[in-house]
């Protein structure tokens, strides 16, 4: 897991719970099936996330991830490792990742 180290991030609003406000973060690392993700706010290893943030121009609402892994740095924050869990949401996320990128690459 890298620290804090991505040249840009993605603001991400991140909910734990139905009955409890939503969190922030920022994704720094991003793939079809697993993400980085850093916020000042603490949660368990396992504990499950519905992720909401923009890639591009397309927005994503409730991505289902479980937090595989959770660190934290010097500075107070959290780094966690992520893993998608809906097959159909990792398949949007490819797409968009591939249509984000250069027509060179």
């Amino acid at each position: 897991m890298s620290l804090n180290s991505a040249d840009s991030w993605i603001p991400a609003e991140i909910k734990t719970s139905l009955d409890l406000p939503p969190l922030w973060g920022r994704l720094g690392t991003l793939s079809p099936g697993e993400a980085e993700l850093v916020s000042h706010f603490e949660l368990p290893e396992g504990k499950v996330l519905a992720l909401s943030f923009e890639l591009g121009r397309a927005p994503f609402t409730d991505v289902r991830a479980r937090i595989k892994k959770a660190l934290r740095d010097g500075d107070g924050y959290y780094n966690y490792s992520l893993i998608f869990l809906d097959p159909a949401q990792s398949e949007l996320l490819r797409a968009a990742i591939a249509g984000s990128l250069p027509s060179s690459v």
